[in-house]
């Protein structure tokens, strides 16, 4: 049987526990929704690296045109190709990296060369050194030759930065620069013009493209097609500009000039270029 003095305590004991309940349910940390992940959606962020400009704004590009060549060989023609790949957003356009490969080939006008090797073969002979120089008649063989350069010379540019402006997309027209830098292989040649009072007619071919202005390869060479001249690598860089006309969305055609500098007085190579760019 209840009585209040059995009550009382029962009642304080139940009061605590409430108590305790209420106290641990607020020290309970709220339940919050993790926030979104950023790879959710439906990926245009990510896959569209430039809008506006293509899928990721990548260009590949093939090129034709003129050149104004290094060491005094005069005018040719150059042609080759590039690819852009956009890096980054820049102010007031987007900043690419540029691969390009280029040949230009070339053929001087004729000139003269002293060849040392025939001079010394002429005083081998008994020549005197007037006579020696002066080559035929006074002596076995011509010193003085006229001959011509052929040149192929290959430009590699492994890395290039490429800035094209995106403002005046509106009218169709993104100017644009670029520099990097270049390797170049360097292959010539001469060419001996044909003089009938100086064709040699013993056995040595004094006819045949002579390696380094100085003498021509053995004949057996020759007939197999071998070909002749002399090369080297140079490490140079270059500097360009240009504008990119949009034909369409994926098609553009490009006009660009192109300065390339390597070491020596005339290694200069100057290049005016059109090409058809592809936009992926």
């Amino acid at each position: 049987m209840l009585t209040m003095k059995n009550v009382a305590p029962r009642a304080v004991a139940a009061l605590a526990f409430v108590c305790c309940l209420g106290t641990l349910e607020a020290q309970t940390p709220p339940v919050t929704a993790p926030p979104p992940s950023l790879g959710a959606g439906d990926g245009a962020a990510v896959h569209e690296l430039l809008p506006g400009i293509g899928k990721i704004g990548a260009q590949v590009a093939l090129f034709f045109g003129g050149s104004a060549n290094p060491y005094g060989l005069g005018r040719g023609s150059q042609w080759g190709g590039s690819i852009d790949l956009p890096l980054a957003k820049a102010p007031g356009g987007k900043l690419s990296y540029q691969i390009l490969i280029g040949l230009s080939q070339a053929e001087s006008d004729p000139f003269t060369i002293t060849d040392s090797v025939a001079y010394v073969a002429n005083l081998a002979s008994g020549a005197s050194r007037e006579a020696a120089l002066a080559g035929p008649p006074a002596a076995p063989f011509p010193v003085r030759r006229e001959v011509t350069t052929r040149l192929n010379l290959l430009q590699v540019s492994p890395f290039s930065l490429k800035y094209t402006a995106t403002r005046w997309d509106d009218a169709r027209i993104r100017p644009f620069l670029g520099a990097g830098l270049d390797f170049l292989i360097v292959l010539t040649s001469e060419e001996p013009t044909r003089d009938e009072s100086l064709v040699f007619t013993g056995t040595a071919p004094f006819d045949d493209p002579l390696l380094g202005g100085l003498i021509a390869q053995a004949p057996e060479l020759t007939a197999l097609g071998r070909p002749t001249g002399q090369g080297n690598l140079e490490v140079g860089g270059h500097a360009s500009a240009g504008v990119e006309i949009r034909v369409s969305k994926g098609i553009s055609l490009n006009l660009e000039y192109r300065y390339t500098a390597t070491r020596g007085p005339k290694g200069r190579l100057q290049t005016a270029t059109g090409a058809v760019g592809f936009h992926f």
